[in-house]
């Protein structure tokens, strides 16, 4: 008996409605193994791969390319075995109707919230079931929580998530005076304390790797794992061409250029990722505040955050993840980690691994997370 898969529009992230078809990357009549990348599609965010659930025959591509459809709709059917044109036909007919509304059977978030915090306020955002524990993404410089929008959903399947928007980023307050990295820290603690009570599980990019670590290091009696991934920290090297770039650029074209640098893909970035961080940069206070934070991150002699003393001292679970072309920070830093910590690379990913290697930077984020019970 034949088994007849859909292939449907992915939920990337909380906000997505919709997504478009760039390209599909089996033919019909083609082969697909699970977990094979059958399909590119472009967000307001970033442009993606799906990956298969299913094994089998790619029999009929119901969304064109570029066809925009909403979330959860049918985009190609694959069948394991022989299953006749009418039986085809008759699935897509009824897919609507047997699926229900688009998107269902995806993780539903909640809106995004204000945090009361002593400097302002934080922007969070919540999915999942309740749980025992809390797991917390804290994304990197110059992005927000949309920088797990290919993690959050899928993590949230299985344990309570919240991500947020560091100080100076998104929708939370800018800080710009005195101790940069303190006044985050702080602010980020007060936001955790609040929306994640009990034990939790941390989760950081990049800059926030630092973050998470002065958490972690301050509370190891709340903190159950932490999963790095290209954390700044391990050493001096540092590309100092996107922190300046990036505080700097005032138009698309040079932005551009800027953000082109964290993917090994560059063609990875869309015109709705380069706008809109165009407009979050032209924000009252933003400027100033990212001009403090990167001057906290590194100076002409390189990065000025040292974690590994502080990684070393952790009882948790401590995962590093790093993509192998990286051009912010070169995978190499990881050289001097600890004993205690887990380490892994992935090939053909850059400085943004959750994005270009999402599925498996989930794996070893649930991998993490279960080793710590």
């Amino acid at each position: 008996m034949a088994s007849i898969e859909a292939v449907t529009v992915p939920k990337w992230g909380m906000t997505m409605t919709e997504g478009k078809i760039c390209g599909w990357l089996v033919e019909v009549g083609g082969h697909v193994d699970r977990g094979q990348e059958v399909v590119e599609i472009e967000t307001t965010k970033v442009t993606n791969v799906l990956e298969s659930a299913a094994s089998g025959t790619l029999r009929r591509i119901v969304l064109p390319i570029g066809t925009t459809a909403p979330v959860g709709a049918l985009a190609a059917v694959i069948v394991d075995g022989e299953a006749s044109e009418e039986e085809i036909d008759a699935f897509v007919e009824t897919y609507a109707d047997r699926a229900g509304v688009a998107g269902e059977g995806a993780v539903e978030g909640n809106a995004p919230r204000l945090i009361e915090v002593p400097d302002g306020t934080i922007n969070v955002s919540e999915a999942g079931l309740e749980s025992d524990a809390t797991v917390v993404f804290i994304h990197g410089f110059g992005g927000d929580h949309t920088t797990w929008l290919f993690n959050q959903p899928a993590i949230a399947e299985t344990i309570r998530t919240v991500s947020l928007d560091l100080p100076g980023h998104g929708a939370s307050s800018p800080v710009s005076q005195g101790d940069i990295f303190a006044r985050i820290v702080a602010s980020v603690t007060a936001a955790v304390d609040a929306i994640a009570p009990g034990k939790f599980h941390l989760v950081a990019h990049s800059f926030g790797g630092a973050i998470a670590t002065a958490l972690a290091s301050a509370d190891q009696s709340r903190v159950a794992s932490l999963t790095l991934i290209a954390p700044i920290g391990l050493g001096r090297e540092i590309n100092r061409e996107y922190l300046d770039g990036f505080v700097s650029a005032e138009r698309r074209r040079p932005l551009q250029k800027v953000l082109e640098l964290l993917f090994a893909d560059p063609s990875k970035i869309t015109n709705d990722m380069v706008e809109g961080t165009l407009r979050f940069k032209r924000l009252e206070g933003v400027p100033e505040s990212l001009a403090a934070m990167a001057a906290t991150i590194a100076d002409e002699n390189g990065q000025l955050q040292q974690i590994g003393d502080k990684l070393a001292k952790l009882t948790c679970p401590v995962t590093v993840l790093w993509g192998e072309d990286d051009a912010i920070i070169p995978v190499a830093e990881a050289d001097g980690l600890p004993p205690n910590v887990r380490f892994r690379s992935f090939p053909a990913a850059g400085h943004m691994p959750q994005m270009e290697a999402a599925s498996a930077i989930n794996e070893a984020i649930l991998e993490t997370v279960r080793s710590a019970a």
